[in-house]
Protein backbone atom coordinates (compact mmCIF):
# COMPACT_ATOMS: atom_id res chain seq x y z
CA UNK A 1 0.00 0.00 0.00
CA UNK A 2 1.36 3.58 -1.01
CA UNK A 3 2.01 6.07 1.91
CA UNK A 4 -0.31 9.14 1.51
CA UNK A 5 1.92 11.87 2.48
CA UNK A 6 0.03 15.14 3.18
CA UNK A 7 1.33 18.95 2.18
CA UNK A 8 1.02 21.97 4.39
CA UNK A 9 -1.81 24.05 3.06
CA UNK A 10 -0.53 26.71 0.68
CA UNK A 11 0.61 29.92 1.77
CA UNK A 12 -0.43 33.53 1.07
CA UNK A 13 1.16 34.40 -2.45
CA UNK A 14 3.98 36.86 -2.15
CA UNK A 15 3.13 40.67 -2.89
CA UNK A 16 3.29 42.53 -6.19
CA UNK A 17 5.86 44.68 -6.73
CA UNK A 18 3.74 47.59 -6.54
CA UNK A 19 6.31 50.51 -6.24
CA UNK A 20 9.29 49.00 -8.24
CA UNK A 21 9.23 48.47 -11.90
CA UNK A 22 7.37 45.56 -12.56
CA UNK A 23 3.90 45.82 -12.23
CA UNK A 24 1.50 46.30 -10.03
CA UNK A 25 -0.90 48.99 -9.30
CA UNK A 26 1.18 51.84 -8.85
CA UNK A 27 2.88 51.03 -11.83
CA UNK A 28 -0.09 51.20 -13.91
CA UNK A 29 -1.05 54.40 -12.29
CA UNK A 30 1.77 55.38 -13.72
CA UNK A 31 1.44 54.35 -17.00
CA UNK A 32 -1.98 55.78 -17.07
CA UNK A 33 -0.45 59.30 -15.45
CA UNK A 34 1.98 59.24 -18.91
CA UNK A 35 -0.48 58.18 -21.24
CA UNK A 36 -3.54 60.06 -20.59
CA UNK A 37 -2.58 62.80 -18.49
CA UNK A 38 0.59 63.97 -20.33
CA UNK A 39 -0.45 62.32 -23.68
CA UNK A 40 3.25 60.24 -24.09
CA UNK A 41 3.86 56.94 -24.87
CA UNK A 42 5.30 55.68 -21.72
CA UNK A 43 7.40 52.86 -23.06
CA UNK A 44 9.76 55.05 -24.77
CA UNK A 45 10.28 57.18 -21.52
CA UNK A 46 11.20 53.94 -19.70
CA UNK A 47 13.55 52.88 -21.91
CA UNK A 48 15.61 56.44 -21.90
CA UNK A 49 14.87 56.91 -18.34
CA UNK A 50 14.54 53.75 -16.19
CA UNK A 51 14.65 55.94 -13.18
CA UNK A 52 10.96 56.43 -13.77
CA UNK A 53 10.13 52.97 -13.21
CA UNK A 54 10.74 53.38 -9.29
CA UNK A 55 10.19 56.80 -9.02
CA UNK A 56 6.86 57.37 -7.11
CA UNK A 57 4.21 58.75 -8.68
CA UNK A 58 3.64 61.78 -6.45
CA UNK A 59 6.70 63.09 -7.66
CA UNK A 60 5.93 62.98 -11.26
CA UNK A 61 2.60 64.86 -10.24
CA UNK A 62 5.08 67.25 -8.70
CA UNK A 63 7.11 68.03 -11.60
CA UNK A 64 3.89 68.81 -14.04
CA UNK A 65 2.60 70.62 -11.56
CA UNK A 66 5.95 72.96 -11.20
CA UNK A 67 5.95 73.52 -14.60
CA UNK A 68 2.01 74.52 -15.45
CA UNK A 69 2.95 76.55 -11.84
CA UNK A 70 5.18 78.93 -13.84
CA UNK A 71 2.65 79.63 -16.85
CA UNK A 72 3.13 76.60 -18.82
CA UNK A 73 0.14 74.45 -19.87
CA UNK A 74 -0.35 70.37 -19.98
CA UNK A 75 0.63 70.13 -23.20
CA UNK A 76 3.82 72.34 -23.06
CA UNK A 77 4.76 70.17 -20.32
CA UNK A 78 4.49 66.81 -22.03
CA UNK A 79 6.80 68.47 -24.55
CA UNK A 80 9.52 69.53 -22.14
CA UNK A 81 9.14 65.66 -20.57
CA UNK A 82 9.38 64.30 -24.10
CA UNK A 83 12.56 66.04 -24.46
CA UNK A 84 13.72 65.82 -21.34
CA UNK A 85 12.12 62.95 -19.22
CA UNK A 86 14.85 63.10 -16.68
CA UNK A 87 12.55 66.60 -15.59
CA UNK A 88 9.65 63.86 -14.45
CA UNK A 89 12.23 62.50 -11.84
CA UNK A 90 13.99 65.60 -11.25
CA UNK A 91 11.78 68.67 -10.92
CA UNK A 92 13.79 71.89 -12.41
CA UNK A 93 13.30 74.25 -9.27
CA UNK A 94 16.19 75.76 -9.55
CA UNK A 95 16.01 76.52 -13.17
CA UNK A 96 12.62 77.81 -13.11
CA UNK A 97 13.67 79.78 -10.01
CA UNK A 98 16.12 81.46 -11.96
CA UNK A 99 14.23 82.35 -14.99
CA UNK A 100 11.55 83.21 -12.80
CA UNK A 101 13.33 85.20 -9.89
CA UNK A 102 16.85 85.88 -11.06
CA UNK A 103 16.16 86.89 -15.05
CA UNK A 104 14.03 88.00 -14.30
CA UNK A 105 11.26 86.59 -16.87
CA UNK A 106 7.24 87.17 -16.89
CA UNK A 107 5.24 83.75 -17.03
CA UNK A 108 4.17 84.54 -20.95
CA UNK A 109 7.70 85.32 -21.94
CA UNK A 110 9.22 82.56 -19.35
CA UNK A 111 6.59 79.91 -21.27
CA UNK A 112 7.71 81.00 -24.71
CA UNK A 113 11.68 80.49 -24.11
CA UNK A 114 10.71 77.28 -22.63
CA UNK A 115 9.06 76.32 -25.01
CA UNK A 116 11.20 77.19 -27.65
CA UNK A 117 14.05 75.85 -25.99
CA UNK A 118 13.36 72.87 -22.98
CA UNK A 119 17.16 72.47 -22.45
CA UNK A 120 17.05 75.71 -20.38
CA UNK A 121 15.11 73.18 -17.62
CA UNK A 122 17.74 70.26 -18.20
CA UNK A 123 21.14 72.42 -18.49
CA UNK A 124 23.23 71.68 -15.36
CA UNK A 125 22.73 74.89 -13.30
CA UNK A 126 26.87 74.82 -12.53
CA UNK A 127 27.31 75.47 -16.19
CA UNK A 128 24.23 77.24 -17.98
CA UNK A 129 22.45 79.49 -15.36
CA UNK A 130 23.31 83.11 -16.11
CA UNK A 131 24.50 84.70 -13.02
CA UNK A 132 28.20 82.50 -12.83
CA UNK A 133 28.54 83.48 -17.02
CA UNK A 134 27.42 87.32 -15.29
CA UNK A 135 30.85 86.83 -13.11
CA UNK A 136 32.79 84.78 -15.86
CA UNK A 137 32.11 87.25 -18.36
CA UNK A 138 33.07 90.03 -16.34
CA UNK A 139 36.33 89.02 -16.04
CA UNK A 140 36.70 89.92 -20.06
CA UNK A 141 35.90 93.22 -19.49
CA UNK A 142 34.61 94.87 -16.14
CA UNK A 143 33.01 97.40 -17.24
CA UNK A 144 31.75 97.04 -20.52
CA UNK A 145 30.06 93.24 -19.13
CA UNK A 146 28.82 94.95 -16.08
CA UNK A 147 26.83 97.62 -18.22
CA UNK A 148 25.48 94.72 -20.64
CA UNK A 149 24.37 92.68 -17.43
CA UNK A 150 22.10 94.94 -16.10
CA UNK A 151 18.57 93.30 -14.97
CA UNK A 152 16.61 95.02 -17.34
CA UNK A 153 18.53 94.56 -20.72
CA UNK A 154 19.43 90.98 -19.32
CA UNK A 155 15.92 90.28 -19.18
CA UNK A 156 14.91 92.04 -22.59
CA UNK A 157 17.50 90.05 -24.51
CA UNK A 158 16.33 86.32 -23.34
CA UNK A 159 12.59 86.22 -25.01
CA UNK A 160 14.87 87.02 -28.32
CA UNK A 161 17.45 84.38 -27.87
CA UNK A 162 16.32 82.21 -25.02
CA UNK A 163 19.05 80.04 -25.87
CA UNK A 164 21.98 82.32 -24.99
CA UNK A 165 20.56 80.52 -21.19
CA UNK A 166 21.98 77.31 -22.56
CA UNK A 167 25.40 77.86 -23.64
CA UNK A 168 27.93 76.93 -21.88
CA UNK A 169 30.54 79.51 -19.94
CA UNK A 170 34.41 78.14 -21.07
CA UNK A 171 33.34 76.59 -24.54
CA UNK A 172 30.54 79.75 -25.66
CA UNK A 173 29.65 82.69 -23.50
CA UNK A 174 33.50 83.80 -22.52
CA UNK A 175 35.41 83.66 -25.51
CA UNK A 176 33.00 85.07 -28.13
CA UNK A 177 32.47 87.78 -25.17
CA UNK A 178 36.19 88.48 -25.02
CA UNK A 179 36.59 88.85 -28.65
CA UNK A 180 34.01 91.30 -28.88
CA UNK A 181 35.14 93.24 -26.66
CA UNK A 182 39.35 93.53 -26.37
CA UNK A 183 39.87 92.68 -30.73
CA UNK A 184 36.75 94.11 -31.99
CA UNK A 185 36.81 96.92 -29.36
CA UNK A 186 32.22 96.92 -29.24
CA UNK A 187 30.42 98.00 -26.45
CA UNK A 188 28.17 94.51 -25.56
CA UNK A 189 25.63 96.36 -23.47
CA UNK A 190 25.11 98.43 -27.08
CA UNK A 191 25.82 95.18 -29.63
CA UNK A 192 24.25 92.34 -27.66
CA UNK A 193 21.19 94.52 -26.98
CA UNK A 194 20.38 95.26 -30.48
CA UNK A 195 22.02 91.12 -31.72
CA UNK A 196 21.70 88.94 -28.57
CA UNK A 197 22.11 86.25 -31.36
CA UNK A 198 26.05 87.03 -32.10
CA UNK A 199 26.31 84.10 -29.50
CA UNK A 200 24.95 81.72 -31.93
CA UNK A 201 27.75 81.79 -34.19
CA UNK A 202 30.62 80.39 -34.61
CA UNK A 203 33.63 82.20 -33.15
CA UNK A 204 36.48 80.60 -35.44
CA UNK A 205 33.99 79.67 -38.45
CA UNK A 206 32.59 82.81 -39.12
CA UNK A 207 33.07 85.80 -36.73
CA UNK A 208 36.56 86.17 -36.58
CA UNK A 209 37.52 85.62 -40.18
CA UNK A 210 35.07 88.43 -41.00
CA UNK A 211 36.27 90.68 -38.60
CA UNK A 212 39.60 90.52 -39.72
CA UNK A 213 37.79 90.74 -42.93
CA UNK A 214 36.45 93.95 -42.28
CA UNK A 215 39.61 95.27 -40.16
CA UNK A 216 41.85 94.84 -43.36
CA UNK A 217 39.56 96.92 -45.41
CA UNK A 218 38.60 99.17 -42.55
CA UNK A 219 34.84 99.04 -42.82
CA UNK A 220 32.61 99.07 -39.88
CA UNK A 221 29.36 97.17 -40.06
CA UNK A 222 27.11 95.96 -37.65
CA UNK A 223 26.90 92.74 -36.18
CA UNK A 224 23.80 91.60 -37.59
CA UNK A 225 24.99 92.52 -41.12
CA UNK A 226 28.59 90.81 -40.65
CA UNK A 227 27.55 87.65 -39.56
CA UNK A 228 23.53 86.70 -41.19
CA UNK A 229 24.71 87.19 -44.60
CA UNK A 230 26.15 84.05 -46.41
CA UNK A 231 29.42 84.30 -47.96
CA UNK A 232 28.09 85.65 -51.63
CA UNK A 233 26.33 88.22 -49.92
CA UNK A 234 28.79 89.09 -47.29
CA UNK A 235 31.50 89.58 -50.07
CA UNK A 236 29.35 92.32 -51.68
CA UNK A 237 28.58 94.31 -49.00
CA UNK A 238 32.28 94.48 -48.81
CA UNK A 239 32.51 95.74 -51.75
CA UNK A 240 29.37 98.00 -51.86
CA UNK A 241 30.96 99.15 -49.02
CA UNK A 242 34.57 99.90 -50.26
CA UNK A 243 33.36 101.60 -53.52
CA UNK A 244 30.99 103.94 -51.22
CA UNK A 245 34.22 105.04 -49.36
CA UNK A 246 35.89 105.53 -52.50
CA UNK A 247 33.19 107.87 -53.89
CA UNK A 248 33.53 109.97 -50.36
CA UNK A 249 37.08 110.16 -50.54
CA UNK A 250 37.29 111.21 -54.43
Amino acid sequence: MLAHTRLPPPGPSPPSSAAGGGGGVEFRRKLHFLSAELHLDPFPLLTTHPALRSAPLPLLRDSLGLLTSHGLSAGDASRVFSAFPSLLTSPPIEPLRFLSADAPLPPPLLRAAVVRSPRLLAASSSRTRSAPRSNSSAAASPSAVSRSRSPPRCSSRFPRAPAILSYGIETNLTPKLRFLTERMGRDPATELAEFPHYFAFSLEGRIRPRHEALREMDIEMSLKDMLTSNDDEFRERLLDATLSDHKARS
